[in-house]
């Protein structure tokens, strides 16, 4: 046979069997080759098929191989670090320069193991998280951490990064200028901060480097994250909004917010009332420029008053400014849910 038609059967019979392999046997087997890629060919992975509604996993050996069941590829991670822990006694930190200390000789699984979910809904991380911990990571750190997510079965992960690229574009097609846009973002270390609408402006502007590289981190924790059947929690408009958008809007109801952290006047938020007919066009601009760059999973985080004042604490005041919000994002995506954080009841 010719060798070119030889090789070219070959291929194409390398490239069916690539498509024909499992998704979730992929993902689990390309996480254990990252993590001790010595032992990884020494584990199986199958979904279970019955419809019962609860996260599970099975764990067994068979045929020497460590064969592990779940109803998704989160109960997959959560049952191979089960193994992990309590059969090779090894940690999985998630700190992407820690190393997996596994035994050499893998050990049995003498009888199965069944383990069953005791709540549907795992949510992890908050918005400080990312100022304190996370501004600098690269994909090589997020990898980790999702890794590290899927094996401790988080099934509901905040993922905020990236959104100051949408925002650029919705305050730049509304009119505000390239450098009004990224003075009013903070630095990239108070983000979060600027993100809760307790500061703005301090250590800007941001630069347009950073905008189009945490899109493309953003795109590729978000693909992660669902890989393993999670629910990425991203952001919607909760109010916060830059002063510059009085200039172009001089009738709309804008709020100048209260002090926050001993920060200069000069670095007070502005929040615009959502019963102004403004704040819906805002929201759905956002969300719908969101899900064309990151798509969705429909709950979104969206905390007003995170460590300010309202403008009103009157209850009719408040429970106006909650319908109004729902009602905003749900005339967008009427699937939509919204998750707050509760530290702002305090």
């Amino acid at each position: 046979m010719n060798n070119k038609y030889f090789y070219l059967i070959l291929l194409f019979f390398m490239v069916s069997c690539q498509r024909n392999q499992d998704p979730a046997t992929n993902t689990l087997s390309e996480m254990c080759e990252r993590l001790f890629p010595q032992h990884a060919h020494s584990f199986q992975f199958q979904l279970l098929t019955d419809s019962v509604d609860i996260d599970r996993f099975t764990l067994e050996s068979d045929n020497g191989k460590i064969l592990i069941k779940g109803n998704n590829r989160n109960s997959l991670a959560v049952g191979l670090n089960h193994y992990l822990k309590y059969y090779c006694q090894a940690h999985v930190s998630w700190y992407a320069s820690d190393s997996v200390v596994m035994p050499a000789q893998l050990p049995e699984v003498e009888a199965p193991v069944i383990l069953r979910s005791k709540c549907k809904n795992r949510f992890f991380l908050n918005y400080c998280t990312f100022g304190y911990s996370m501004p600098y990571w690269k994909w090589s750190d997020w990898e980790r951490l999702i890794d590290w997510m899927a094996l401790n079965g988080v099934t509901m992960p905040l993922a905020i990064t990236g959104q100051e690229s949408i925002w650029y574009k919705v305050w730049t097609e509304m009119g505000l200028s390239d450098e009004e846009v990224r003075t009013y973002f903070t630095g990239p270390a108070h983000l979060p901060w600027h993100r809760m609408s307790n500061v703005d402006y301090w250590q800007s502007p941001l630069p347009q480097s950073w905008l189009a590289d945490q899109e493309k981190l953003q795109k590729l924790i978000l693909e992660r994250e669902r890989a393993f059947d999670m629910t990425p929690i991203l952001p919607a408009f909760a109010g916060h909004v830059p002063a510059e958008l009085k200039e172009l809007y001089p009738e709309a109801k804008i709020y100048t917010m209260s002090q926050w952290g001993g920060y200069d006047e000069k670095y007070r938020s502005h929040f615009i009332d959502p019963m102004d007919s403004l704040y819906s066009v805002i929201q759905r601009r956002f969300l719908e420029e969101q899900t064309k760059v990151y798509g969705t999973n429909h709950i979104y985080g969206i905390d007003p008053f995170n460590e300010v004042d309202s403008p009103n604490w009157n209850e009719e005041f408040l429970s106006n400014v909650s319908d109004k919000i729902y009602k905003s994002i749900q005339g967008v995506d009427s699937a939509a849910q919204w998750l707050q954080m509760t530290w702002m009841f305090y």
